[in-house]
């Protein structure tokens, strides 16, 4: 007789076992009761095998200690620390891999799965499609081949209130993880009203998803969508499933009550509503982020701030507007080109602004955009940006600015209807420039006083920009050295140039640590000068040696469109001239065979890949951090948050 064949406690522990493991564990266990059996005076198989188990599971995390569980005797205020630290790690990322993030595109939002409704035991029931089903054989084996890839994730803070009665009292009365609020199609409007009531005065994280899938935009042979027009009937957000219809319907009276699919996206209603549900929270707003498909979303939004008399909390104000256009001279559609002043002006704690297409009254918003340490304005049409003296007067009043991103915008006209004083910006260390028309950047940089610049971003492209490239070679006018020349660290997206320009830009980064190149274009030639070598005067036992001519100090390199056999090649000629790199990070797209990664890896401090985004020539370099480069596509912003 097997004397484990009749164990439950056996099977439990061996179920998700592959068949070569069940074997030597029941193998194991059968020697285990055995000798046990022996060794104490015969017992019988059953006896000994429970206590060959206990001892087994003594230790086994997934069964609770008999004294009951240890973090129960932590107290309220350290375990409440512990659910946010697990909250915060979430958001960061929480260490998953790709291939699990993949599992859960379809995840339900954050808001939808909570309720302070309770079951006799004390936690709290979420409602789920599907419940209340029977469950099959037939469903038990559907759920194991679909392997949990529908399978909705509850964010950490609700997950943890639904484990025990004291899990859910310390979490709901911990404010602090109740702060972060994300609204996108879908979102229960009643929870977010709990998570407010939850949150108890807390500074708030506002979040909100206004963009249409891309497979629901129009195209230009099809009529085009406008998520935005005024709902015919105004939708619920509630998650309780439709009433059932009644019964004994004709087919024809079916259909007709079969209920519209929910948009996937918020329409101009559901914004409403969710702007009536924060505003009035507004002086508790510590971060407030939107990103639109479409500006009718941004435009009813800033309607809202502008009845706002204050944010006095703000910290950040993001605002994406990803609309693609085609003419950049006159705003459309111009019944939306109103010019908002947003919360009276006053937000005394605003440091970080972002305004992606979106343009507000720049000169009655003076009051707000002041001491501010980041600045972002980008892809603004001519006639919607602010002048040059208010341009000059938003950045003056900035005496702590450290980062300045202009991406086709700036101050409106041209060098002819500007002041000729350069505006003297000391304390910005990074610099981003992308998008502009040869002339006007060519005119605009010479005004721009950056002493201190130590990261800068370019990206252009279709166009000659060899006198820009020109102008950053070379001291401007009144000033002793070019802005290359003080660089650690640089980007380059684009800049089509020619070979001279390109050679004096090289010559003039003489204290550059880290570099990222998109090759995939004629900027390959900045990636293939960085191998040349010169002939040294000093000698040694070998004889002759050999120097870099071009970035003695470069460490880092980033990437796209450089293949494995190129990138050894240049990690052997930049060791060989004296000037090693440490770290490379590259394309995960680009070809690297295992015997290049092994000899990168054994060759370099640190080797890592990242996915590039939709466009090659958009890759981002981490500026805060001289020894770290980051993947983030300009695209989607390099700050933008996704907590959801």
């Amino acid at each position: 007789m097997d004397p484990v064949g009749f164990s439950p406690t056996r099977s439990r522990i061996s179920s998700s076992m592959s068949t070569d493991r069940k074997k030597e564990f029941q193998a194991d266990l059968k020697s285990r009761v055995q000798k046990f059996s022996r060794e104490n005076g015969n017992l019988s198989v059953s006896q000994a095998l429970s206590q060959v188990t206990k001892e087994m599971l003594k230790n086994n995390p997934f069964v609770p200690p008999a004294f009951g569980c240890p973090i129960n005797d932590l107290p309220n205020e350290l375990l409440a620390y512990v659910f946010y630290v697990g909250m915060e790690m979430e958001e960061e990322g929480g260490g998953e891999d790709e291939e699990d993030e993949d599992e859960y595109e379809d995840e339900l939002d954050l808001l939808d799965w909570d309720s302070d409704d309770e079951d006799e035991d004390g936690i709290s029931s979420t409602k789920q499609k599907g419940a209340g089903k029977k469950k099959t054989e037939d469903d038990d084996d559907e759920d194991e081949d679909a392997d949990g890839e529908d399978e909705p994730r509850l964010p950490f803070q609700v997950l943890v209130s639904h484990v025990c009665r004291h899990f859910r009292e310390v979490a709901i009365e911990s404010p602090l993880l109740w702060t972060t609020l994300h609204f996108q199609a879908g979102t229960s409007l009643e929870m977010a009203q709990t998570w407010l009531e939850r949150s108890k005065g807390h500074p708030l994280q506002i979040e909100m998803d206004c963009t249409t899938p891309e497979d629901e935009e129009g195209d230009d042979d099809e009529e085009e969508i406008d998520p935005f027009a005024p709902d015919e009937d105004p939708p619920t957000f509630s998650v309780n499933p439709p009433p059932s219809p009644p019964q004994n319907l004709s087919e024809p009276e079916k259909a007709h009550l079969e209920p519209t699919p929910s948009p996937s996206h918020l329409t101009q209603t559901q914004i409403s509503e969710i702007m009536n549900i924060i505003i009035p929270a507004v002086d508790r707003w510590r971060i407030f982020s939107v990103t639109a498909s479409y500006y009718d979303a941004i435009h009813l939004i800033l309607e809202r701030f502008s009845k706002c008399s204050s944010a006095p909390l703000l910290e950040v104000l993001e605002m994406y507007h990803y609309e693609d256009c085609e003419e950049f001279q006159v705003f459309t559609p111009p019944e939306l080109n109103t010019r908002f002043m947003i919360f009276g002006g006053i937000a005394p704690k605003l440091k970080s602004v972002a305004l992606w297409g979106v343009h507000i009254d720049w000169d009655a918003s003076l009051p707000l955009l002041n001491d501010l340490r980041d600045l972002e304005i980008a892809y603004h049409a001519e006639d919607v940006r602010p002048s040059f003296q208010t341009f000059s007067n938003i950045i003056t009043s900035s005496p702590e600015l450290e980062s300045l991103s202009l991406c086709l915008s700036g101050p409106a006209g041209t060098v002819k209807d500007w002041a000729q004083t350069p505006i003297d910006i000391p304390s910005v260390k990074s610099l981003t420039l992308c998008h502009h028309e040869p002339a006007y950047i060519e005119s605009l940089l010479p005004l721009l006083h950056l002493p201190n610049v130590v990261e800068l971003l370019l990206d252009y492209d279709s166009a000659d920009y060899t006198e820009f490239a020109l102008l950053l070679a070379k001291p401007l006018p009144g000033r002793t050295k070019s802005i290359l020349s003080g660089l650690d660290h640089l980007k380059i997206g684009g800049l089509p140039s020619n070979r001279n320009a390109r050679q004096l830009m090289l010559e003039q980064l003489v204290n550059l640590k880290s570099i990222c190149l998109n090759c995939v274009g004629d900027e390959e030639e900045f990636f293939e000068r960085l191998m040349e070598l010169k002939p040294s005067s000093s000698s040694s036992e070998s004889g002759q040696t050999q120097s870099v001519v071009f970035c003695p100090h470069l460490t880092t390199l980033m990437t796209t469109g450089i293949d494995g056999s190129v990138m050894r090649n240049f990690v052997e000629v930049r060791k060989q001239g004296g000037a090693p790199l440490s770290k490379v990070s590259m394309s995960e797209e680009d070809d690297l065979d295992e015997r290049e990664e092994t000899w990168l890896r054994e060759h370099l401090d640190e080797l890592d890949f990242f996915e590039p985004s939709d466009s090659e020539e958009e890759i981002e370099v981490e500026i805060d951090d001289p020894e770290e480069m980051d993947d983030d596509d300009d695209d989607d912003d390099d700050d933008n948050m996704h907590l959801d």
